[in-house]
Parts: C-alpha cells; sequence; structure tokens
C-alpha cells in the first residue's frame, strides 16, 4: 500500500463550503420547509426558525441566497439530486431517509448527532457529488471512526495522520489498516518540526488537504461527534501553502477524540458495519453513477439507529413501522441469507398493500405469481387485478420467461406483471419488450414508497404508479418513477 501525494487528484474530496454543522441544518431545513427556495422567503423561514429554538445564529439571522451551497448538502448525505437535469436554472433535492429523520429531530441535539453519524456511516467514496473518480471504493468516514476506536491509538487521532495518510487511501482492507496503523504509530516518534519538513515535499497537495480537513472537523465538532483538542495551546508548527500562494495553511498539533456520549453507539455501528466493507462492486465502479445508483446510497437506513435514538417508542411509530416495509423491499431483494427470497416476497406484499386502495396477498408455488394485487381505482371505475414477482438475486436477473409470466396473468385475469429486482442484464429487455410486462428496481420501489409515507403518511394511491406502468409496460419504468419522485417529491432552489 502506498500514499501517492503527487496531486490533489490522488486524495479524498472534502466539501469546504461551510464548516460549521448548524449552519448546514439550517440550510437544508429551510429548503425542506419552502419547498422552493427564493430570496423572498428565506429570512421569513429563518425568523421561525429563531423563535422555535432550532436556529441559534452566530453572526445575525441572514444568509446570502446567492452563495447556497447545495452541494453540500447532498454530499453530507441529507438528500440528492439529478446531476443530469437542469429547468429553468432550477434543480431539485430529494432528502433521504435520514436526511427527513435528522430535520424532523433538530431540537434533540443528542439524537441529531446519531442520525448525522449514521449518515456518515452510509457515506461512500467515490461520492456522486464530488469529483473522486472510481478508483476510490471505500467508506471513508467509518475507518476515521475505527482508527478513532483503535485501542492502538489511545482514543485520538491527529489532523495529520489524517491529512497526510487516511485521505491517500481508495480502498482499504484488514492488511493494508493494519499497515495504516503502524505508519500512524512509527509517525507518532517524530517531532512537530520533523513531521512539518516531511510535509513540505508535497506542500501544495498536503496544505490542501490539511485545509479540507479542517472544515471536516468543524462539521463533525459542531455535530457533537467529536471534539478538537491541542496540548500546545494551539501553537503553531508552520505555514503550508498551495494554490497560487495565496492558500496558507496553519499546521498546528491538533488531534480530535470522539464525545464520550456517542461512543457505545459508534462502536455498535463499527460492528454492523465495519469499515472494510466495499461501498460499490466491480460493475459499479466501472459506470458513472445513475439515479439508481445514487438512490441506493442514499437509502441507508440502519435499524441500530432507530433502536438507539428509540424511534419506536415516540410519535412515528406509526410511520416507523411503514418506513420498515419499504425499506425491507430492498433490503431483501439481494438474496444475501437463505430465507431472504420468502422474506423479499411477503416484503412486496406488505409493501403493496401500504397503498390504501390496493389488496395484496402472497400466492406463490409451481405455476403461481408470487403476490397477487387487486386496484380498486378512486373513480370508482372496475377493480383491476395486477400480479407481482419477486425477483431476489445476489447477481443481476440474466433472463425471464414472458411465456409463463402470460400464463401467470391468465389463471387469475392480471391486466399486468410488475418484476421487482435489485439489478438485471441489458438483455432482459429483449425478453419483455412487447408483454405487458414492467420492470421497476427494488431500491427505487422502496424510495418512492419513503417519499409518499413521509409526505402523506398513510394516504398512499396507487394512482400515479398504475399509470405509469400502463403507459410504459414492455420495459423499464424505474427512471419514470425516479423522475416522478425529484417532480413530486423533490424541493427546488436556485442554482
Amino acid at each position: 500500500m502506498g500514499y501517492n501525494r503527487s496531486s490533489t487528484r490522488e486524495k479524498w474530496t472534502i466539501m469546504k463550503y461551510m464548516h460549521d454543522f448548524n449552519l448546514m441544518t439550517t440550510y437544508a431545513y429551510a429548503l425542506r420547509e419552502a419547498n422552493e427556495l427564493t430570496n423572498e422567503n428565506i429570512n421569513d423561514i429563518l425568523g421561525q426558525m429563531i423563535d422555535e429554538g432550532i436556529y441559534n445564529p452566530r453572526y445575525g439571522g441572514s444568509i446570502d441566497t446567492g452563495k447556497f451551497k447545495i452541494i453540500q448538502i447532498a454530499w453530507y448525505m441529507f438528500g440528492y439530486y439529478d446531476n443530469t437535469r437542469r429547468s429553468n436554472n432550477k434543480k431539485r433535492l430529494v432528502f433521504s431517509p435520514l436526511g427527513n429523520l435528522l430535520l424532523d429531530n433538530l431540537k434533540d441535539k443528542n439524537k441529531v448527532s446519531k442520525i448525522f453519524l449514521a449518515m456518515l456511516f452510509g457515506n461512500a467514496f467515490r461520492q456522486p457529488f464530488s469529483k473522486m473518480d472510481n478508483r476510490y471504493n471505500i467508506f471513508a468516514y467509518r475507518l476515521v471512526f475505527q482508527l478513532l476506536r483503535d485501542p492502538r491509538l489511545h482514543g485520538r487521532l491527529y489532523h495529520d495522520e489524517i491529512f497526510y495518510f487516511a485521505m491517500f487511501l481508495k480502498t482499504v482492507t484488514r492488511d493494508t489498516y493494519e499497515k495504516l496503523v503502524n505508519d500512524i504509530l512509527q509517525f507518532r516518534t517524530k517531532s512537530a518540526g520533523e513531521k512539518y519538513n516531511i510535509f513540505k515535499r508535497d506542500e501544495p497537495v498536503i496544505a490542501q488537504a490539511l485545509h479540507e480537513w479542517n472544515y471536516a472537523t468543524g462539521i463533525l465538532e459542531t455535530a457533537g461527534i467529536i471534539k478538537v483538542c491541542n496540548d500546545s495551546n494551539g501553537k503553531s508548527i508552520g505555514v503550508l501553502i498551495h494554490g497560487n500562494g495565496s492558500g496558507r495553511r496553519t499546521y498546528r498539533e491538533d488531534y480530535i477524540i470522539v464525545k464520550p456520549e456517542i461512543a457505545a453507539f459508534m462502536d455498535k455501528m463499527l460492528y454492523n458495519y465495519p469499515y472494510d466493507q466495499i461501498p460499490f462492486s466491480d460493475e459499479e465502479r466501472a459506470q458513472s453513477f445513475d439515479n439508481e445508483m445514487v438512490v441506493k446510497m442514499y437509502s441507508f437506513y440502519p435499524i441500530e439507529l432507530l433502536q438507539e435514538i428509540g424511534i419506536d417508542m415516540s410519535e412515528q411509530e406509526k410511520i416507523s413501522k411503514l418506513l420498515k416495509i419499504a425499506t425491507s423491499v430492498n433490503e431483501y431483494a439481494t438474496n444475501q441469507n437463505a430465507d431472504d427470497f420468502n422474506r423479499f416476497e411477503v416484503a412486496l406484499r406488505d409493501a403493496f398493500r401500504l397503498f390504501r386502495n390496493v389488496k395484496a396477498e402472497n400466492i406463490g408455488g409451481a405455476g403461481n405469481t408470487d403476490v397477487e394485487c387487486i386496484y380498486y381505482p378512486d373513480d370508482e371505475q372496475s377493480a383491476k387485478k395486477f400480479d407481482v414477482e419477486a425477483k431476489a438475486r445476489k447477481v443481476k436477473l440474466m433472463e425471464i420467461s414472458a411465456g409463463r409470466l402470460r400464463l401467470h396473468r391468465e389463471k387469475i385475469g392480471s391486466k399486468y406483471t410488475v418484476i421487482v429486482t435489485p439489478d438485471y442484464v441489458h438483455a432482459v429487455l429483449d425478453d419483455i419488450r412487447g408483454e405487458r410486462v414492467a420492470i421497476i428496481k427494488s431500491v427505487t420501489l422502496s424510495n418512492y414508497l419513503f417519499q409518499y409515507i413521509t409526505k402523506y403518511g398513510r394516504d398512499i394511491s396507487y394512482f400515479a404508479l398504475d399509470e405509469i406502468i400502463e403507459n410504459n409496460l414492455g420495459g423499464d419504468v424505474t427512471h419514470l418513477v425516479n423522475d416522478y419522485i425529484y417532480a413530486n417529491f423533490g424541493h427546488g432552489y436556485a442554482i
């Protein structure tokens, strides 16, 4: 394992528009509250937030919306937007499950810290909203947290150990982690002056890394996850310069420690979501981010967090139960465990039961569809049957027997078949062309349900999804459902 410090492209890219977590959440809250963020309404929203005790501005309550940096909100997993579409100089940000949960609990700082910690656990590099390339395949924040909890490092992590070592890792395994720890321990034997002289060798790159890590620690500290410390009264060791010479970054012997009140939860998350987990498959690494990849990444919603903050005991208990159905659709779709296939069928049945005008029952067995549904349109038209096929797979769905699906429909009088699967090879589309069959990826169905539940609670109609499917039979409706989510659940902002 080497640390290539030859250019800034060889290091992590960390957003540096804001270094105050409270300011970042203020932007996010204002955007969600306004739905359309404009110069005219932002001050009214901020005034309301101040009155409610949500926002406590340090320098007055005005925000220049011309400098609104939505990319940082997306980068820190509050939500995502479609990089490929632009309309009337506006984009629409769709808030993630954890982003919504955090904004719903802004008054409870303990909950907020833990929710944000969970958001960072889902933040994979490469990141869809920064310029890292496909060589990066690492959960960077998990690595930082693992180092902080490694007893060999005595509960502290110096800034230079991050901006000189960790930030140049593109992947991590158990072996490379051990080398990293050994490199850090050896580096600790050097004096501050010796380290500074080493940094000067790659000064422009290291100065930029130091600068970005200072922004990261600002966010982490104001979010209540870590504390920044210095045993030398903040004494400057030297200055590192980057850019055209105007970027002057002071090097100090700062280090971070974990806030005691969050340490146990961090340990639990590291146990269940380890630092060496691989975010993206080889195939995903080889392609650009599409909507489905982004939605999958931003749908991280760990049950450990819900248990930790007691959401099941809160007023949100009913919503939480509905959300668990929605998230289980994608959880069991990948068929990681022996009984996940059966669980996937049950999850799909429960998911379609979430629609107030759909009845759904598991059928299964040889010659039968997996889930039989009856849709009762709101306009009192005749009830319509459709069926759902659950295709749980560890690997991509390779083929579909259109003839067999046709027999299933004829047997129960179904008008069309919905295939739900995590992914498929492109040739599958040839199998269903011209058939009364539509494919939707499990992560998008899960996200569709989540966004509806978050906005409307139990009042979910099947009308929109039925219309999309009926008008696009014989193909994949995933991208159309994603477009519907952007249009109906996204929050607009000027860029």
